[in-house]
């Protein structure tokens, strides 16, 4: 089933798992020392009989912390470290969402252009002919654009990445002559009217960079994002990475002998990164767009990634605010098969965490709170 661990539910569920309806006491979660919160976090680890994490704490534009617990490879005894790459699922829409921001930075589109500006063939949800779907509605998950029929679809290529291009991919969804369209690619509301967690959306986003730009979408994130922010261990490619680099992600989902696997739609989450590389993406962010004098996003932009959506109390542009027991945060989690990602920074503090896990839909809270309560106490 195509990106089970990617779909709304899951979205919905890893959120829910940081409500404050946990049973845990947060005052049991505070922890002031290096040597206090990794004791925790080893016994957390232990509890939970996680393969490893992989996590980080940054304040401001310092990386406060950072460290692994557990085996990035079981069979092979490869200890899991700061800088083994995960694949760290739904948190790669964040890049995909701020490759899109850049482009209105440079008033080569504006959020509430109709996307049917730039494409080679028009978008449009078939109930609604007249309604434009824009840059704005695909970001918030408000274009009604659906994954249900693209849910139904396996998709995976495991051992590389997929030799179906991200263009050959959206043309195959929304042409209707194309091998995965359906009238379920579309959901029954108007565009605009309703929050509706949209993989496809997002896809379709990288695939709006590269008709704008004229670059492949993974190129233009590498050439504007990952290399003016040092993030040198950051790629949406599965080949070049070093076997030995990569956490394997364990799922009773995968049953093919090479575990790593790709996706043609991967702008919606198949990013490969490690946490001291996304470390310096988060403290842009929480610095309005700028780190060590490189400017990722205007500070207009970065505010308005910022800023709730259509009266939403929750949903921002990709961002999204979540009560971490006693805290408000705004960032974004993943879930895939073998993975589970946290990454997200508290604007009352500037703290920020990011944890990823090689395990499917792991309860992440009391890892994320620790690491928070570290950040705030230095």
């Amino acid at each position: 089933m195509k990106k089970l661990f990617g779909s709304a539910f899951v979205y919905v569920s890893i959120a829910l798992s940081l409500v404050m309806s946990c049973s845990v006491d947060p005052d049991l979660l505070n922890v002031k020392t290096v040597e206090e919160l990794e004791t925790a976090l080893h016994e957390q680890v232990s509890n939970s009989h996680l393969t490893s994490i992989s996590y980080c704490v940054v304040k401001g534009d310092q990386l406060l912390y950072s460290n692994a617990i557990g085996y990035a490879d079981v069979n092979n005894r490869f200890a899991a470290t700061d800088s083994t790459r995960y694949l760290v699922a739904s948190v790669s829409k964040t890049i995909t969402a701020t490759a899109i921001m850049q482009l209105v930075d440079r008033d080569s589109i504006a959020l509430d252009d109709d996307i049917n500006n730039v494409l080679p063939f028009s978008i449009r949800n078939p109930d609604f002919p007249n309604e434009p779907i824009t840059y704005r509605m695909l970001l918030s998950h408000r274009s009604s654009i659906s994954d249900a029929h693209q849910n139904s679809l396996d998709l995976y290529c495991y051992g590389s990445d997929c030799a179906m291009n991200l263009e050959q991919y959206i043309n195959a969804v929304f042409m209707s002559n194309g091998a995965y369209y359906s009238a379920d690619n579309f959901s029954s509301v108007q565009p605009g009217s309703a929050e509706d967690y949209s993989n496809l959306g997002y896809a379709l986003l990288g695939y709006l960079v590269e008709k704008i730009t004229n670059t492949s979408f993974d190129a233009y994130c590498n050439n504007n994002i990952f290399v003016p922010l040092g993030m040198a261990k950051s790629s949406w490619r599965l080949n070049g990475i070093p076997i030995t680099e990569l956490a394997v992600p364990y799922s009773r989902d995968i049953t093919n002998p090479n575990p790593h696997y790709t996706f043609p739609d991967y702008p919606n989450g198949g990013l490969r990164t490690t946490v001291k590389d996304l470390s310096l993406f988060l403290r842009a962010v929480i610095l309005n767009g700028t780190l060590n004098g490189d400017t990722l996003l205007s500070t207009s932009s970065m505010a308005e990634m910022k800023q709730l959506q259509y009266g939403s109390n929750e949903q921002c542009l990709c961002f999204y605010y979540e009560s971490v027991y006693r805290r408000t945060v705004l960032g974004h989690s993943g879930g895939e098969m073998g993975v589970t990602t946290e990454m997200y920074f508290d604007p009352a503090t500037n703290v920020g965490v990011i944890v990823f896990n090689n395990n499917d839909d792991s309860d992440l809270r009391n890892i994320v709170s620790l690491l928070f309560s570290y950040g705030e106490n230095q």
